[in-house]
């Protein structure tokens, strides 16, 4: 069990993205006396979420968050898309390509849950442009 100050999340969420304390917050275990009580595991999964400095911030993944965005898509609040996007910056290129179908499911969830139409064939074409991007970019 990880103890966090809780004056210290609230210091920490002016450099994370919105919705980042309220997320902390709802995954504790517990809080009291100011100190914020999360396990390990989901300690872990914050971590990979919202530290984007120990991760890759180019590649695939962010060449897809740039074309949704264009579109007026971006983070929202609850969403994976953060953690997901740098899954697909890690992978790269090839291996997105590889995966292309678990990614075209995970456009389809995220639009599900924004109540958004959603074409498969539309998600698997702006995976591929994403991948093309990436490619040229390296």
């Amino acid at each position: 069990m990880k103890r966090i100050q809780h004056e210290s999340l609230v210091k920490a969420a002016s450099s994370k993205p919105d919705g980042y304390l309220e997320e902390v917050l709802s995954r504790a275990e517990k809080i009291e006396d100011g100190w914020v009580y999360i396990t390990a595991d989901e300690y872990a999964d914050l971590k990979e979420k919202y530290s984007p400095d120990e991760h890759p911030l180019e590649g695939p993944g962010k060449e897809l968050h740039n074309i949704l965005a264009r579109f007026g898509l971006t983070f929202s609040k609850g969403c994976k898309c953060r953690s997901r996007m740098i899954q697909m910056n890690k992978w790269g290129a090839e291996g997105c390509e590889s995966r292309i179908e678990e990614i075209v499911e995970w456009l389809a969830e995220e639009a599900a849950a924004r109540n958004l139409p959603y074409l498969k064939a539309a998600g698997r074409f702006l995976v591929h442009m994403a991948i093309r991007k990436a490619k040229k970019n390296v």
